[in-house]
């Protein structure tokens, strides 16, 4: 998948929501994610590198779920892996299935 099909789909860049970065990894663009921290104490967000070395980040949210939030990522970055499919995905297009 090239670097403008792939941004063509993605629809948040920056602060988006954790569950849109977990998407991400879900369909397998996601290379890594790490944590940084926001300026309020307690608060962190993820920045995810896809595979064309774009990054997306979230917004601030509580430690706790942005930790959550990354094993949920790291899981799906590894079945990825160990089926070869990171990167991997194909968009169909929709208009040869209707009706």
């Amino acid at each position: 998948m090239s670097t403008e099909e792939l941004k063509k789909y993605i629809t948040c860049w920056s602060n988006c929501s954790l569950r849109h970065i977990e998407a991400l990894a879900m369909i397998g663009v996601v290379m890594k994610a790490d944590i940084l921290d926001c300026d309020k104490k307690g608060l962190k967000k993820l920045v995810a590198t896809l595979i064309d070395g774009s990054k997306v980040d979230s917004s601030c949210f509580y430690s706790e779920e942005v930790e959550q939030s990354l094993r949920i990522i790291n899981i799906y970055i590894g079945f990825a892996r160990s089926r070869g499919s990171l990167g991997k995905l194909t968009i169909v297009d929709s208009t040869i299935y209707s009706p």
